[in-house]
């Protein structure tokens, strides 16, 4: 099994020279290995940006019906006259689910700090709060009564909002094993964790209320990670000032979730994630599409109710 391959690009990247286990590993005739990778690249703008010099070190591209295989590309050296790449073959049983908790921990990763951020808050605001009981009390008189218990009520509700916050990120990051989960739970979650950020880029972020618990099939962690990746993917590429709305409903099959949002029209850099996610989507016996309509994309995910046999 061919595993590795290495390249030559100009500054302009342009393929030089490549020997045959890279262009066996992305599906380039001999003849004419420079065409076909730039008519590979106008189809693909990460391959494209990576090939120019202007994106990441590395990009991952995926298998096609040319006879390419799922392999990363690395930018290894920089020489005069251009760079080095290498491919390494990627092997789908290691590379797919290692992938999939790599985003789960980038996205686990972001919302760590926002909740940090609305954590912190809170416990300021109690603080003050028991600063001015403190004025108050020590002032006495038949007024104490009262303001105690406005300031008392008040430090009881931020203890309840920082327990929230905690519960839902403890869901979130740590779901419970199980064959099934309420799809409803699950998006509420995960919208309320991504509203620090939504709030410090000024998107729009909104979640259309569920009639009730939604019951859908499968591991609640792959679930999870699928809905994050969506809302994460859908945060990078929504502009400042942008929209971003995600709903769940009931359907024929059993539960889709939908996250809708303005887009910009460079690529966002997630695009990697694209057929690991519905890799995982079919995998649970559901479907997940992206629909693009102008400034709009919209990530349908639809999940089975009950596990197929």
């Amino acid at each position: 099994m061919i595993s590795e391959g290495v390249a030559f690009l100009d500054h302009a990247g342009q393929l030089l020279a490549a020997d045959a286990p890279f262009r066996a590993l992305l599906g380039l005739p001999p003849s004419e290995a420079g065409q076909a990778l730039q008519a590979r690249a106008r189809a693909e703008p990460e391959l494209a940006a990576f090939l120019a010099g202007q994106g990441p070190p590395s990009v991952r591209l995926a298998a096609r019906a040319d006879g390419s295989s799922v392999c990363e590309l690395h930018r290894c050296a920089g020489e005069r006259a251009g760079a080095i790449v290498r491919a390494r073959a990627l092997l789908d049983g290691l590379a797919e689910p290692a992938i999939e908790h790599a985003v789960q921990a980038l996205v686990l990763a972001r919302l760590a700090a926002g909740m940090a951020h609305e954590v912190r808050n809170s416990l300021n605001a109690m603080a003050l709060q028991l600063a001015l009981l403190g004025e108050k009390t020590a002032a006495g008189g038949e007024a104490v009564g009262a303001a105690c218990a406005g300031n008392l009520s008040s430090m009881q509700g931020q203890i309840g909002r920082i327990n929230d916050i905690v519960r839902r990120f403890t869901e979130v990051a740590d779901p419970a094993p199980g064959e099934s989960f309420d799809a409803a739970a699950l998006l509420a979650s995960a919208v309320s964790l991504f509203g620090p950020e939504a709030r410090r880029r000024r998107i729009a972020l909104g979640q259309e209320p569920a009639a009730g618990p939604l019951e859908a099939a499968g591991p609640p962690g792959r679930a999870t990670r699928l809905v994050l990746g969506m809302l994460w993917r859908a945060v990078n590429a929504t502009p400042e000032g942008g929209r971003l709305t995600a709903r769940v409903s009931a359907s024929a099959a059993g539960a889709t979730v939908v996250v809708e949002h303005t887009r910009v029209a460079a690529g966002d850099g997630t695009g990697w994630t694209n057929e690991v996610m519905a890799a995982a989507a079919a995998e649970m016996g559901g479907r997940l599409e992206e629909i693009v309509d102008g400034d709009k994309q919209r990530a349908v995910l639809v999940l089975p109710r009950e596990r197929s046999s």
